[in-house]
């Protein structure tokens, strides 16, 4: 599966992964949107500082997607807007 990373475009630290090549499904929760980056390599995603591969495919099987800082992952807070469990 070929992984596509994103930036927060309102935090310093804030990292998005997803199969989806234009983020979806990465809600924005508290506001900004996601920011493609290009320069990271989907064939060694662990070489990336706080990206752990298995978790985030845990992640992406039940959410469509994983978020996680450089120090590793991040749970995020979805109130009402929560995603449907089950995104296929």
């Amino acid at each position: 599966m070929k992984l596509y990373f994103f930036k927060c475009s309102v935090s310093t630290d804030l990292y998005g992964v997803s199969p989806n090549k234009s983020g979806e499904p990465l809600p924005t929760p508290g506001g900004g949107k996601w920011l493609s980056i290009e320069i990271i390599n989907y064939n060694e995603p662990n070489s990336i500082i706080g990206f752990d591969k298995n978790v985030a495919n845990s992640e992406i099987e039940k959410w469509g997607c994983h978020w996680f800082t450089t120090k590793g992952p991040r749970e995020i807070f979805w109130g009402e807007n929560k995603p449907k469990k089950n995104i296929k």
